[in-house]
C-alpha cells in the first residue's frame, strides 16, 4: 500500500485489523489528548512496524499513524499476523503493558 505525506495510515479509534511494516518512508503515530491536540508519540523509518495493539488486543486503534513522507508498507490481516506470530505472542503481549504507561504519561 502507498501513502502521500500527510495522510493517514491507521486512524485512532478505528477498528484493528491489519499490521504494517513500513517498508519506504516516515510516519509517526499520534494521538488525541483530551483537549483534542495531537501529540507525536513515536517515530516510524523503514523496518519498522506497528498496529500490532490492536491485533493483540481486540480494542479500537489506540493511536493514529501518519505518513510524514511518502510511504510504502505492506499490511497482513489478522489470521496472518497470528500465524507469523506464533510462539512471538507472549512476548509482544509484554508491551501491551509498556505502551499503556507511555499512553497515560503522554495523556496526563
Amino acid at each position: 500500500h502507498s501513502y502521500k505525506a500527510g495522510e493517514a495510515i491507521i486512524s485512532q479509534g478505528e477498528p484493528g485489523d491489519r499490521f504494517y511494516i513500513l517498508e519506504a518512508g516516515e510516519a509517526s503515530a499520534v494521538v488525541q489528548n483530551a483537549d483534542g491536540k495531537e501529540m507525536e508519540l513515536k517515530s516510524y523509518t523503514s523496518g519498522d512496524f506497528f498496529g500490532e495493539l490492536a491485533l493483540l488486543t481486540d480494542k479500537p486503534r489506540a493511536a493514529g499513524v501518519m505518513a510524514r513522507t511518502d510511504c510504502v508498507c505492506v499490511a497482513m490481516d489478522r489470521k496472518s499476523f497470528k500465524r507469523l506470530l506464533g510462539p512471538l505472542e507472549d512476548t509482544m503481549r509484554g508491551n501491551i503493558e509498556v505502551y499503556a504507561q507511555v499512553m497515560q504519561q503522554i495523556l496526563s
